[in-house]
């Protein structure tokens, strides 16, 4: 109840309007009434249902930025996955290199040692 008018209230006022407008105009002023009460109650309704929609809309642009916010950190995420792959990839490349580089002075001083060895009068 929107404007909390009970029955009596109603009724003095229809017999106040019955008083004022008499019997002969007082039905063309009741739908008069009505048609008033129609539009607002219609013209509320769109109101109410445009604030509906309209609320709606935002809570639907914060999700939309909210995603879109998940999205750039994910992409963030992976560029930062990316370079630190790549990273690790270079670190491993230069160790094998390294390792590669140690086996093979390992493998020359073998040789040196096989043959200072095998000939110990050169080696002097």
């Amino acid at each position: 109840m929107p404007f909390d008018i009970g029955f009596f209230e109603l009724l003095l006022i229809v017999v106040i309007a019955l008083v004022v407008l008499g019997p002969e105009r007082l039905p063309k002023a009741m739908h008069t009434v009505g048609r008033w009460i129609g539009k607002a109650k219609r013209g509320f309704s769109q109101f109410n249902q445009q604030v509906t929609r309209e609320l709606e809309l935002e809570e639907m642009k914060k999700r939309i930025a909210e995603h879109e916010k998940m999205i750039m950190e994910q992409a963030e995420s992976d560029e930062e996955l990316k370079r630190l792959r790549e990273e690790a990839q270079a670190t491993i490349a230069k160790a094998e290199q390294a390792l590669k580089q140690s086996e093979q002075a390992l493998a020359n001083e073998q040789q040196k040692l096989k043959s200072s060895t095998a000939n110990p009068d050169k080696s002097s």
